[in-house]
């Protein structure tokens, strides 16, 4: 889009932008000319025709930009080969130098006097002041490159600076989001601790339901934080906090069983594995009936971690749905961290009990 503007845009428009983005430039080199014409050309008591000028300036200014932005960015670039591509290069610029000049003497000159009234003479001294005319610009042009890219490296380390800054503020910010996180469930878990403080004695259903869901809600806040290895018992105690509140809630008529090795408490499992799976049980599953029972079973096989739960499910139709986000959420977060070091497996082995299996291997952890 701005390419077809500045092509649609007139001329004027054009030369004013070009003026602009090359002023610097432009005044160096007219301080520069004036200082080499002018100002030389009062103290010699010599001045040489206008084509001679343009001429020599022209060539003179190309080799000091094609030294600056070719010749040092291709002969740098590479560190290794610095030590004989510069030299070559240098070689090669001035013997073009000198190429232009020739030609330019020996046939634009010799036809048209544009340069010199007379023919000059290819002799030491025409030589020798064109490579010193070379070398003359390509030491301006080194110093020219050297510079740019000292602006270069100041705005990049100016933006990296600025990023950083950037960075500082936004995890200030963050730091600061996260102790408010953490002072409102203090506020919170004081505040149920108040509450059950005082129902204790004249309502002790609802203390150890408030005991319940505190704990569940501390669980929930820190896990919440991290995505580091927990022990296992530390989730197996909310799970039975869970299952206790929705048995508080249901007058313990919820026919729901929870079955693990006590050897596995000290197995290392990242948060919220187990307890989303049971919180699938009590979303999906039809516990009020006696005749069938949701069981949650945790064992060791060698190296491997078995967790397995079985359901009657509620909706006669749940076995024709896909699986919901919490499942979907369980495997996402084992196979970022346990990679091929798991397996998970969920079915219908026979018209209404939903069963899932969960295997890891915690040889590795």
């Amino acid at each position: 889009m701005i390419s077809e503007q500045r092509l649609n845009s007139p001329p004027t428009h054009q030369f004013l932008n070009w003026l602009k983005l090359y002023k610097y430039h432009i005044l160096g080199w007219a301080v520069f000319l004036f200082y080499e014409i002018i100002i030389v050309g009062l103290y010699t008591g010599t001045f040489a025709s206008i084509g001679t000028y343009v001429f020599h300036y022209l060539i003179n200014i190309t080799i000091f930009y094609v030294h600056a932005l070719l010749v040092l960015k291709r002969g740098l670039a590479s560190p290794k080969h610095v030590f004989w591509k510069m030299p070559l290069f240098m070689l090669l610029e001035i013997a073009t130098y000198l190429l232009v000049l020739y030609l330019a003497y020996a046939v634009l000159n010799k036809n048209f006097h544009i340069i010199r009234a007379l023919q000059p003479k290819f002799d030491k001294a025409f030589f020798l002041g064109g490579i010193f005319r070379a070398v003359y610009f390509i030491i301006f042009g080194t110093g020219y490159y050297f510079l740019i890219t000292f602006i270069s490296e100041r705005k990049k380390t100016e933006i990296l600076e600025q990023q950083r800054l950037k960075n500082l503020i936004q995890l200030e910010k963050s730091e600061n989001a996260f102790l408010r996180a953490q002072i409102q469930p203090h506020l919170l878990f004081n505040t149920l601790d108040f509450i059950y403080q005082n129902a204790k004695e004249n309502s002790p259903l609802a203390a150890e339901t408030i005991v319940a869901l505190s704990g569940m809600m501390r669980y929930a806040a820190d896990s919440s934080h991290r995505e580091d290895f927990i022990t296992l018992g530390d989730e197996i105690e909310q799970v039975e906090n869970l299952i206790n509140l929705h048995q508080l809630r249901s007058n313990h008529n919820l026919q729901i069983q929870l079955s693990y090795e006590n050897e596995i408490n000290a197995a290392k499992i990242i948060p919220m594995i187990l307890i989303t799976l049971v919180e699938n049980i009590f979303k999906h599953g039809a516990l009020g009936d006696m005749t069938r029972h949701a069981n949650i079973t945790i064992y060791k096989d060698g190296n491997h971690l078995v967790i397995e739960t079985i359901n009657a499910t509620k909706n006669k139709g749940f076995k024709d749905k896909r699986p919901g986000t919490g499942l979907e959420n369980i495997r996402k977060r084992l196979a970022y961290t346990y990679g091929e070091d798991y397996t998970m497996e969920h079915y219908f082995n026979d018209n209404e009990h939903f069963n899932v299996k969960i295997t890891i291997n915690i040889g590795k952890v």
